[in-house]
């Protein structure tokens, strides 16, 4: 008798499931093991990454913070009463909050509508964010010339480093010449630096957060299409680990030696973990 292959007698086994249950078993298990590791064994490879990447490139909270302008108090002009008188919010606000924009104090003040946000020299009203004016931001966010600013153009829809930040929409893009390769993306309402991207940050995602969790622009904007494939997939390895769960104790008694013998023992081991994993 070959090694690796199951004694005569043990197919017929005492209490152990039918030939043909088992078969399907083993069947079903083989080819669909085939079919879902390359994007399992992607799933593993790219968690490890993400221990590393830690999710989508943003900017954190301590970023802005070593970003923020100073306050230029001495320019300020309206009290915070008038401020409010002047912007005609026609309600109470919510929050209100002072700020620089493009080196000038301004007023944010929240209502149910959104932001209002005014100029605290001029009683002025902030317009939409233009070309000119997002140049002007990243030169001062970036402490940089706006010579080493480049205009990328108005976001409407979706990118790849916006999903997270779309509710932000839209945005004006512009693209630094620093070594960093960085990206910014300003809202046109507030006039804040949402997103920045840097060149290393955007490849570790391709390794880290977009495959990990699907993250692909054209899915991840269908929100109900990209949640209905993710439980779908992470159901069939649950079923599949499972199926492998249940063949590791169905087959184990069987005369398995070698590579075999191994692949029972250790899918029964790691095979709860990843069924566990997966459930998850």
């Amino acid at each position: 008798m070959s090694a690796g292959k199951p004694a005569m007698r043990d197919i017929v086994g005492g209490d152990r499931p039918p030939l043909q249950f088992r078969k399907w078993l083993i069947l079903t298990h083989r080819y669909a093991g085939i079919v879902l590791s390359f994007f399992f064994v992607m799933w593993f490879l790219s968690g490890i990454a993400m221990i590393y990447a830690r999710g989508m490139p943003g900017l954190t909270p301590d970023m802005r913070l070593e970003r923020i302008t100073e306050l230029n108090l001495g320019a300020v002009k309206l009290s915070p009463a008038e401020a409010v008188a002047k912007a005609e919010l026609g309600e109470a606000p919510a929050r209100a909050m002072m700020l620089m924009i493009m080196d000038r104090p301004a007023y944010r003040f929240t209502v149910s509508a959104g932001t209002v946000t005014l100029f605290a020299d001029t009683g002025e009203l902030l317009s939409e964010i233009g070309q000119g004016e997002a140049m002007r931001i990243a030169s001062s966010f970036m402490e940089m010339p706006q010579s080493r600013m480049h205009y990328a153009g108005e976001l409407n829809e979706p990118d790849q480093w916006t999903l997270q930040e779309r509710r932000r929409l839209p945005m004006q893009k512009v693209i630094v010449d620093d070594d960093a390769r960085s990206e910014l993306y300003i809202s046109e309402e507030t006039g804040d630096v949402e997103v920045m991207t840097t060149g290393g940050t955007r490849a570790m995602a391709w390794f880290a957060a977009i495959p990990h969790w699907m993250y692909f622009t054209a899915l991840r904007i269908k929100d109900e299409t990209w949640r209905q494939v993710v439980l779908w997939t992470s159901g069939a390895g649950a079923l599949l680990a499972l199926l492998g769960i249940v063949l590791a104790f169905t087959q184990f008694p069987t005369r398995y030696s070698g590579l075999m013998r191994w692949h029972y023992v250790t899918g029964a081991v790691f095979g709860v973990l990843t069924l566990t994993w997966v459930g998850h």
